[in-house]
């Protein structure tokens, strides 16, 4: 019975071993790997709402997966919310996809503008967009939509959703 037990416990340990050494060489090939920088931008956009929505007292949750439609769901005085997380670095436009959102009162676009992404001490620049305004303030885009801060005229129909926190929390 004694012999059962340690061999049981040495296969245990062999196994520990193994995966040890697994996770040591996929370590060593992730850092060599350069990262994507669409896929670091995203990631990063969606961790700095998750931050913002803590420290304003709402307890978001992040969803999984690469090919998802909503990043964040919190839940509200005011019912579920689902959030779409759109950043990007430089200019242009964000992506919207190809939906109609104009009953969609369940929906808030937080889009992000890093204008110095590789400065850490730099925040992006928050729009919060309520599902069915930016169905208003979409433009097409190649085959679908996209929310376009590309120029003076543009960025000013965005003004008054920068910082706009109390479009996800009800409050001012």
């Amino acid at each position: 019975m004694m012999w059962t037990s340690l061999a049981m416990n040495d296969i245990i340990d062999v196994r520990t071993n193994a995966q040890r050494l697994a996770i040591n060489i996929n370590v060593e090939k992730i850092m060599v790997k350069q990262i994507n920088k669409g896929n670091a931008t995203g990631m990063a956009g969606e961790f700095f709402v998750m931050e913002q929505l803590y420290r304003r007292g709402i307890e978001p949750a992040l969803t999984v997966g690469n090919a998802k439609a909503i990043d964040i769901l919190v839940s509200t005085e005011h019912g579920l919310k689902e959030i779409s997380v759109k950043a990007v670095r430089g200019g242009g436009k964000w992506g919207i996809g190809t939906e109609d959102y104009s009953k969609r009162n369940d929906l808030i676009f937080v889009c992000l503008h890093y204008k110095k992404f590789d400065n850490l001490k730099s925040s992006p620049i928050v729009y919060i967009i309520p599902g069915h305004d930016a169905e208003k303030l979409k433009k097409p885009w190649f085959s679908q939509f996209g929310i376009y801060f590309s120029n003076q005229e543009n960025r000013a129909l965005l003004e008054k959703y920068i910082d706009a926190w109390h479009f996800i929390d009800g409050y001012e």
